[in-house]
């Protein structure tokens, strides 16, 4: 196992696109996890109280790997949310300066930014995506086809105007914390980099 300390680090996300692609989204849970505190009683057992703290203790100990996959993904996903949010406001404070609906205001931004899908453009999508298609012809399927790309079309274009607001304001501050974590580091560990850095990468290798 060896340790390299970097200076910073960046995620990519791929968006996968799927033809036929539709499942029911679970509903949320009723406990909201914002309000969850480490001092919180879990358990009582014969006046012997249990913490939420103890518990992510005892996760962290049982799996520390599958606890901050977990921690990630509710961070990852508050940030989408967050984001959605702040847009969302953006573009109803555009509205009202423009003495437009957010709905009109909406249509009419996103229309100067999102360029019509082309046939070539709808006959390439089904092509890349023919063996998902059950045997369906491209005519079954242009119409599907084409509002599912002029769908993407709007939220690219959504996402630009919120860009374009942002940078517009200096009034936009977040602060959400992403979830952080203290790497342990024995005295006869492999490091490489300076010892002030901020990030600590752990690297496993697998010789066999």
């Amino acid at each position: 196992m060896t340790f390299r300390r970097v200076a910073a680090t960046s995620l990519s996300l791929a968006t996968v696109l799927s033809l036929a692609a539709c499942a029911e989204t679970p509903r949320a849970a009723e406990q909201n996890l914002s309000t969850s505190s480490p001092d919180q009683v879990v358990a009582e057992i014969g006046g012997r109280k249990i913490t939420l703290k103890e518990v992510d203790e005892k996760w962290e100990q049982f799996d520390s790997a599958e606890r901050a996959r977990v921690a990630q993904l509710l961070y990852q996903n508050r940030k989408t949310m967050l984001e959605q949010l702040v847009g969302d406001i953006l573009i109803d404070q555009a509205a009202k300066t423009a003495n437009m609906g957010v709905d009109a205001y909406l249509a009419q931004e996103t229309a100067k930014r999102a360029q019509p899908v082309s046939d070539a453009e709808v006959q390439a999508f089904y092509d890349q995506n023919k063996e998902r298609t059950g045997g369906r012809s491209m005519a079954d399927l242009k119409k599907p086809i084409t509002d599912f790309l002029q769908g993407q079309r709007r939220l690219q274009a959504r996402a630009q105007l919120v860009d374009e607001l942002r940078s517009a304001t200096s009034s936009v501050k977040v602060m959400l914390e992403p979830p952080r974590y203290t790497v342990e580091l024995a005295s006869h560990d492999p490091i490489r980099g300076e010892s002030t850095a901020p990030v600590t990468l752990v690297e496993f290798s697998d010789y066999q």
